[in-house]
């Protein structure tokens, strides 16, 4: 008998499950709505990542399944499976299965090759034609997306009662042999590395995520999250590195003496192109002339996405506006400055005009020499221990259910949302002891 719409929530819920490609919403919060279409976001366009075509390609009818579980949680009528034309083996294996269905309730909907095609405000306008209001959620036309990964773990979290406790990544760049693997939430960086057969520079810098919107790790023993997709390794010197070691007072310099307020990353800005009152260049013309009159400017820095287009692609002077946006916005929330009022329609839409083709970008990177297969591999690397976050997720950190000394099994609960609030609970992929809680980890002793 098919589960019912309470039933389904709860089970998505008492898994974990979260929003995979990076924001970590909890997908039991976000399913508690209603929409008319649910939107599987396949487009993966962070360059040199590899793990949702493949997934797309090996469990289609476990994503579809998923896809279908979350229509029925939100009332929707209609689902979507967005993902790259050039994802050629993915479409073969999903077609497949929708033709054996026969069912009209699902349908594919293939993307040109640009970044950033899987950011919901941008896959919403390919899809639907609509276009999201400033600060909205796709829900404001009618749409939920959830990424591909996600809804797969939904599938598993309802069909088979499994919490999430592993995690597909895809280890590449400066490696030996670049891979996606399959490992248990918790397992530190540097054995994703090992498995890959090891850094080829001789002073490696590893990136959580992709080369856009990753984030340098803090170390070789960074745990694996729920949201972590991409481990990417890179010389020290390589620029997509530089950038992010670069202090934030560094390039508020640099943007009082080189911007040549030329516009050119309003010009590409995706926010901007769908409508938006994102104007990057006049931030840093108020920056260059050290003044703070245009408060217009910086409040709409709230509506910066951080997907980096405007400086990697639009910047000729090598400065960077996302990351002037990303610590203005933290020093408006700080200072209690309110959000600029939304407009309830946009201004205009310019974005298929000035999509950015990936192969264009990679190149722009200066990591089209990176740009290989990622092919999935058994992960095989001896396992310690395994340190995991209580905060994986959007939401409340989890609080700790175990104590240290305690024997768990596999796919034993280890924390969840305190009462009340959002959030989503943890569980432990391996069996093993616990060793050590905080109020930040969980660490388990395998074995």
């Amino acid at each position: 008998m098919e589960p019912s719409r309470d039933t389904i929530l709860e089970r998505i819920r008492l898994a974990g499950v979260v929003g995979a490609g990076g924001g970590g919403f909890p997908a039991h919060a976000k399913l508690a709505s209603r929409a008319e279409v649910v939107i599987a976001n396949g487009a993966e366009c962070e360059p040199l990542s590899r793990v949702d075509q493949q997934r797309m390609r090996d469990e289609p009818r476990r994503l579809l399944r998923g896809l279908r579980l979350a229509m029925k949680a939100v009332g929707a009528s209609q689902g979507i499976v967005a993902l790259k034309a050039k994802y050629n083996d993915a479409i073969a294996a999903l077609e497949e299965c929708l033709k054996q269905e026969k069912s009209a309730d699902v349908r594919l909907h293939r993307l040109a090759d640009f970044y950033p095609a899987g950011d919901e405000f941008v896959l919403v306008r390919e899809t639907l034609g609509r276009v999201i209001p400033e600060f909205g959620l796709p829900l404001a036309v009618g749409a939920v997306v959830q990424n591909v990964s996600t809804l797969i773990d939904i599938a598993a979290a309802v069909d088979e009662r499994r919490p999430v406790t592993h995690r597909f990544v895809t280890v590449t760049g400066a490696v030996a042999r670049p891979a996606t693997f399959e490992v248990p939430l918790g397992t530190p960086l540097s054995l994703l590395l090992r498995a890959a057969g090891g850094a080829d520079t001789p002073q490696p810098a590893l990136i959580a995520g992709g080369p856009m919107m990753g984030a340098l790790a803090a170390g070789p023993e960074t745990p694996v999250t729920k949201t972590l997709n991409t481990l990417l390794v890179l010389p020290e010197s390589h620029p997509v590195v530089q950038r992010r070691r670069r202090a934030i007072a560094r390039q508020v310099q640099l943007t009082r003496s080189a911007c040549l307020k030329c516009m050119m990353c309003t010009e590409v800005c995706p926010r901007n192109l769908l409508g938006h009152r994102l104007y990057p260049d006049r931030l840093m013309r108020s920056l260059a002339a050290s003044v703070a009159e245009d408060l217009a400017a910086y409040r709409g820095a709230y509506l910066c996405s951080e997907c980096g287009l405007c400086a990697v692609y639009g910047c000729v002077m090598n400065l960077d506006p996302a990351a002037v946006h990303r610590d203005l916005k933290a020093r408006l929330s700080k200072a209690g400055v309110p959000r600029p009022e939304p407009l309830p329609a946009p201004e205009r839409v310019f974005g298929p005009l000035r999509a950015v083709p990936s192969k264009r970008l990679i190149a722009r990177l200066g990591l089209t020499p990176y740009d290989r297969p990622a092919p999935i591999r058994v992960f095989s690397e001896p396992i310690a221990s395994l340190m995991l976050l209580l905060k994986q997720h959007a939401g409340a950190p989890a609080a700790p259910r175990v104590k240290p000394g305690q024997r768990i099994p596999a796919g034993a609960l280890l924390a969840e949302p305190p009462e009340g609030k959002l959030g989503a609970a943890v569980h432990c992929g391996v069996a093993g002891t616990v060793v050590e809680v905080t109020d930040a980890h969980v660490r388990v002793e395998v074995g």
